[in-house]
C-alpha cells in the first residue's frame, strides 16, 4: 500500500514548485496528488519538501577519513549526511600510494554494498570520486607531492577494476602527462571526469571540455585565477553549458559576491559540494571555518550540505525551489544518476528531505524510508 505524505510545498529539483501530497510506493514516488486529502504523514505548517541533497566531494563525516578509515567510514558518514537532509554522498580517495587508493576504494565499495543490501538507516554511498593522485604539482595544496603520478589508460582501468562498477567521478589535472588516453578509458566506462588541481588556462580548458571532462572541482581552489587578460580553465567551464561547476559554499573558500556572480553565469550548472574534511590527526586544525594544514594550507572545509544550500540562498538571494538544485538535480546530473534521484517525479526514487520554515531539516527519507527525525516530527497519523 502506498503512504500519502503532505500536502506540502514541493521544491520539485528543476526550479519549480507546488503545493501537493506525494505518494510512496516500493521505495518510489507513485504520484503527485492535489493537496486536499488524507495522509499518512501530515506535514508541519510551513514544511518543505526537496530531493534529498547529494553530495559528490567529501572526504569523510564526523572524525572518519575515508582514506584512513576506509569501509568503517561508510555507516558514520551514512547517518551524518541524513541528519543534513542528504541522501546520497560519493566518497572522496585522496592522493596517496597508489595501492592504498585502491585499497581504499575497495573496502568503501565493500561497505557500501552491504549497507545496500540492508534496510534503509541513513544516505546512500553513491560511488567513488578519485580525487589524485594525477594532478599538477603547483597546485596540489595538501595532496601528497610525493604520491602524485602521471595518468595511463593502465591506472584508469585499475581504478576500474578496484570499484567494481562503483567509479563515479575522477578529479585530474588535465595537462598531467597521459590524462587524454586516461579519460578516454574513463568516458568508456562511464566515469565523469572533472578537472581540478590544475595549472590550466582558458585554451587548455576548451581543450579538456572537447576531450571530455564535464565538471570542475572546486572553483576557484587549486586552480589559476579568473584573470581579466589570461583567464584560468574556470573561465572555459563557465560558458560551456555542457559542464557543471561545483563549488564550497561555506564563505571562505569563494567569497559570496563571487558566488553570487558564479550563479549568474551558470544558474542550474551550479553544484554545492562540501569537501568536508574531518580531523585528520596531527598537523590539521580548523581555523577560519576550513580546516587547513599546519602550514596555513586549506584542506577542506567544515561544511554541511544543510548550511551551503542555506549560505548559497543567502549569498545569491535565491528561493528555496531554485536553489535546491544546485544540491539535488545538478549533483546527480554529474555522475549520470538523474533518472534516478535529484528531482521529485513519478518513477524517481523516494529520496526526499523535509524543512521547516527557517529551511533547517526536519526530516529525511531515502527510498520509502524515514532515515531521520528531528524530535517528533513527520509521526504517521
Amino acid at each position: 500500500m502506498p503512504i500519502i505524505i503532505g500536502p506540502a510545498f514541493l521544491a520539485v529539483g528543476d526550479g519549480s514548485s507546488a503545493y501537493a501530497r506525494l505518494a510512496i510506493d516500493r521505495g518510489r514516488i507513485a504520484a503527485i496528488l492535489p493537496a486536499e486529502g488524507p495522509s499518512d504523514h501530515p506535514c508541519p505548517e510551513g514544511c518543505s519538501v526537496a530531493p534529498g541533497l547529494i553530495d559528490l566531494h567529501t572526504n569523510g563525516a564526523d572524525d572518519m577519513l575515508f582514506n584512513r578509515d576506509q569501509g568503517y567510514a561508510v555507516p558514520v558518514a551514512s547517518r551524518a549526511y541524513a541528519a543534513t537532509g542528504a541522501t546520497g554522498f560519493v566518497a572522496s580517495v585522496m592522493t596517496a600510494p597508489w595501492e592504498s587508493m585502491l585499497h581504499a576504494a575497495s573496502e568503501i565499495v565493500e561497505a557500501a554494498h552491504e549497507l545496500d543490501e540492508s534496510e534503509p538507516q541513513g544516505a546512500r554511498c553513491l560511488g567513488i570520486h578519485f580525487e589524485g593522485p594525477f594532478l599538477n604539482t603547483k597546485f596540489r595544496r595538501v595532496h601528497r607531492g610525493d604520491c602524485l603520478l602521471a595518468a595511463s589508460s593502465v591506472r584508469a582501468q585499475e581504478m576500474v577494476d578496484a570499484c567494481r562498477g562503483a567509479l563515479v567521478m575522477v578529479t585530474l589535472a588535465p595537462e598531467v602527462e597521459g590524462a587524454s588516453e586516461f579519460v578516454r578509458t574513463m568516458l568508456e566506462h562511464g566515469v565523469a571526469c572533472s578537472a581540478g588541481h590544475t595549472a590550466a588556462r582558458y585554451a587548455e580548458g576548451l581543450l579538456a571540455i572537447g576531450t571530455g571532462y564535464r565538471s570542475l572541482t572546486h572553483a576557484f581552489n587549486g586552480m589559476g585565477p579568473l584573470d581579466h587578460r589570461d583567464p584560468s580553465l574556470l573561465a572555459a567551464f563557465m560558458q560551456d553549458r555542457r559542464t557543471t561547476v561545483q563549488l564550497i559554499c561555506d564563505g571562505h573558500h569563494v567569497s559570496p559576491p563571487m558566488v553570487d556572480l558564479l550563479y549568474r553565469m551558470l544558474g542550474d550548472r551550479v553544484v554545492l559540494t562540501t569537501d568536508f574534511m574531518p580531523p585528520a590527526g596531527p598537523g590539521y586544525r580548523v581555523e577560519g571555518g576550513v580546516m587547513r594544514a599546519d602550514d596555513g594550507t586549506i584542506a577542506g572545509s567544515a561544511l554541511t550540505m544543510d548550511r551551503a544550500l542555506r549560505n548559497y540562498m543567502a549569498f545569491t538571494g535565491l528561493p528555496f525551489a531554485q536553489a535546491i538544485v544546485a544540491a539535488s538535480h545538478a549533483p546527480a546530473r554529474t555522475i549520470g544518476a538523474q533518472r534516478e534521484v535529484g528531482r521529485i517525479a513519478v518513477g524517481m526514487r523516494a529520496d526526499l528531505s523535509f524543512w521547516d520554515d527557517r529551511y533547517e531539516v526536519l526530516a529525511t527519507m531515502v527510498g520509502g524510508e524515514f532515515v531521520y527525525r528531528r524530535t517528533e516530527a513527520l509521526v504517521p497519523n
